[in-house]
């Protein structure tokens, strides 16, 4: 189906968009989010809710989703939707599943929403012929992407969009609100002045007013006050604000020394919504009855509604610590909430950490744990882009029961020595990566890469060391994420330069035996949350720098076309099955090193225990040299099992064993053999 080019991103306070949300009520919709917390049954397709509200009306509806999928964690709902009228302005939110269930539950929400304790998620809307698409994303920097990606993809009427002048139009946009926030807080906090002033003149009138009556009559009006106070009180608990309103005002007139009243006063104009006075009467409410905790947290909850984050920081930052146990975990939430909209996600986790240490509210703790969720993903990506030099250093040791080529046997014609030995390898490689973002990454790659070999009682054999290549490599890796035939996928272009030296002639030191040239291509498509298919080009040119017979040239042109399939068992994707497909073709100037060859392998991993993942694979070969001067065709087929573990955020390990058959028509090539091998890798970013 073709969408019209209707592009909307809806983001929480910050909102940003291209024009109005509004969705035809006439025309079926189909909501799509990705949840893996929401993937509860691994062997079965999960069901979830989520919550639209109309902006214009206030109504809500409850939207139940279904998974795509077994253990995707991808959600997708078809419905249609009406609150009364042709069209619908939507704000979307995730709301804790518990409260999905029923009545009472969705009232809960509403009254999240309202406190504003639930952001509304950004959306990304495409309306097309016969149906509206709309995808929730959890921050706004994912529904930026999305509208990159489409962008990029698309075209808008008959011209191509300028993506970054969109870019700089939202980023335009976001500014202006900012500054449109402020302007509105100046004038806010003119206006409380303004009514504090009357408010201060009106106490004032009232208490001379109070001290000039007699006793008996100032104990009557006490005791009309209280008597209104706590009908009023009645009222407030039956969310009959207005008429509370008006008896807490009566209260007030008749006992204007009671600082209480002046606090249940204030508390209901911002049950009212009527913020700005109900800072001005908080504020005034000064006395011993008044609890200074509680008064500080309705003033941080009313300066919130009016936007005026850093105040309400500031008032929520005393509340908090002040300890209380109902009130300071709420007061860190809501600071995290407007540190979590200001992007200020590391203050923002804390806050939240907070309310999981504090809280005895499993409802809070909740949204404290939906928020941390989203923080982590956020904060691992701003935390890989800052860093633009990457050092990797790795070392290992091979045993190895057959080293294939030893000096004196020819080099470069894979004939077995039967020796087995040990092989150090180490090396590393420095990267500087000068672009990390959601849809493009670059970087030049240098890397060094080195073996030592001994015999099996670790000392040195010249026959082995002879062998040992050296080499040395600049790549230019560069990757887009984006949108092709309707699917996210990742595209790859690796141009490279490779050399390797070997003391090939076994005398002095090693000398440079083969230069390459290479590009490489990879694709990688989205088939499905729980498949992914990669595609892979590679063409490459050596230039052998060996004195070899004219059949035994290796200098080559190669081409390769490979695919691998990985098939995801869970929502985690640390366990799948992967099939892969290699045809390669070897066009060497020597006829005995021309090649046709063929690979095909099968892999499963897995998570085990101490917090390590395991691999097994099954994989053989078949290469066929066509034009060998006897012939030649060999047949390889081996099977190797490894285990991964990351001690730390930098250092990781891995262990593996390997064992190869190899069959070929030429009698001095067939070989058995087996490696094993433990490799540690430290990577570090600055």
């Amino acid at each position: 189906m073709k969408f019209a080019p209707l592009l909307v991103l809806l983001c929480p306070l910050f909102a940003w968009s291209q024009s109005k949300v509004t969705l035809d009520t006439r025309s079926p919709l189909r909501l799509h989010y990705s949840s893996p917390s929401w993937n509860k049954n691994s062997g079965e397709k999960d069901n979830a809710s989520i919550l639209i509200r109309d902006s214009i009306t206030g109504k809500v509806a409850n939207v139940e989703m279904g998974e795509t999928e077994v253990n995707s964690g991808d959600f997708v709902g078809d419905f249609s939707i009406s609150f009364g009228g042709s069209s619908v302005q939507p704000e979307i939110y995730v709301i804790p599943q518990e409260l999905m269930k029923n009545i009472e539950g969705l009232k809960r929400a509403q009254a999240l929403i309202k406190e504003g304790a639930v952001l509304r998620k950004p959306i990304f809307l495409q309306k097309g012929e016969g149906r509206q698409n709309v995808t929730v994303y959890d921050t706004k920097e994912q529904a930026t992407a999305a509208l990159d990606n489409y962008l990029r993809a698309q075209k808008i009427g008959k011209t191509n969009v300028n993506v970054s002048a969109l870019e700089a139009q939202a980023r335009a946009e976001e500014i202006r609100a900012e500054q449109e926030r402020l302007k509105n807080n100046i004038r806010a906090e003119s206006e409380r002045q303004k009514i504090e002033a009357l408010e201060k003149k009106k106490q004032d009138d009232l208490r001379k007013q109070n001290e000039s009556l007699a006793l008996a009559e100032k104990q009557k009006r006490q005791a009309q006050a209280r008597a209104l106070a706590n009908d009023a009180m009645a009222l407030y608990r039956q969310e009959k604000y207005s008429e509370a309103e008006k008896l807490f005002s009566q209260a007030v007139e008749l006992d204007p020394t009671n600082s209480a009243f002046y606090y249940q006063y204030g508390v209901t104009l911002y049950k009212l919504e009527n913020y700005n006075k109900s800072v001005v009467i908080l504020r005034l409410a000064q006395g011993p009855e008044v609890n200074e905790t509680e008064k500080r947290y309705y003033v941080g909850m009313n300066l919130l509604k009016l936007r005026e984050f850093e105040n309400a920081v500031t008032e929520f930052d005393a509340v908090q610590a002040a300890n209380n146990e109902s009130l300071s975990p709420s007061a860190a939430f809501f600071k995290g909430v407007i540190r979590f909209q200001k992007e200020d996600y590391e203050t923002a986790k804390k806050d939240f950490e907070y309310v999981l240490d504090n809280s005895k509210d499993p409802r809070l703790d909740q949204q404290a744990e939906t928020y941390i969720e989203q923080i982590a993903n956020v904060m691992a990506f701003e935390k890989e882009k800052k860093k633009k030099w990457i050092l990797t250093l790795n070392g290992g040791l091979i045993h190895d029961s057959n080293i294939l080529i030893v000096s004196n046997s020819q080099i470069d014609d894979g004939t077995p020595s039967d020796l087995g030995g040990y092989r150090w390898i180490y090396g590393g490689s420095i990267e500087y990566r000068p672009v990390y973002s959601l849809q493009h990454e670059l970087s030049v790659v240098l890397s060094l890469n080195d073996m030592y070999s001994t015999d099996t009682n670790f000392k040195a054999k010249k026959t082995f060391q002879d062998t040992d290549p050296l080499s040395m490599s600049v790549s230019v890796p560069y990757k887009y994420k984006g949108l092709l035939f309707s699917k996210p996928f990742q595209l790859g272009i690796t141009p490279g330069y490779e050399a390797i030296q070997m003391n090939a002639d076994s005398t002095g030191g090693r000398e440079n035996i083969i230069n390459s040239t290479y590009l490489k291509l990879d694709q990688t498509f989205v088939m499905r949350e729980s498949w992914f298919a990669t595609y892979l080009l590679e063409v490459r040119q050596d230039q052998s720098k060996l004195d070899a017979a004219d059949s035994d040239d290796a200098s080559a042109s190669k081409m390769s076309l490979g695919t691998v399939q990985t098939f995801f068992q869970n929502a985690k994707k640390n366990e799948a099955w992967m099939v892969d497909l290699t045809l390669a073709q070897n066009t060497a100037k020597g006829e005995n090193q021309t090649y046709f060859r063929y690979d095909l392998g099968a892999s499963y991993m897995a998570p085990w225990k101490w917090e390590t993942s395991w691999t097994a694979r099954l994989a053989m070969y078949n290469a066929n040299y066509s034009k060998h001067l006897i012939g030649r065709k060999d047949d390889n087929t081996s099977l190797s099992l490894g285990l991964q573990k990351s001690f730390s955020e930098t250092l990781s390990g891995m262990l593996s064993g390997t064992y190869s058959i190899n069959k070929s028509t030429l009698e001095s090539s067939d070989y058995n053999k087996y490696m094993i091998m433990t490799v540690f890798t430290w990577r570090f970013g600055l």
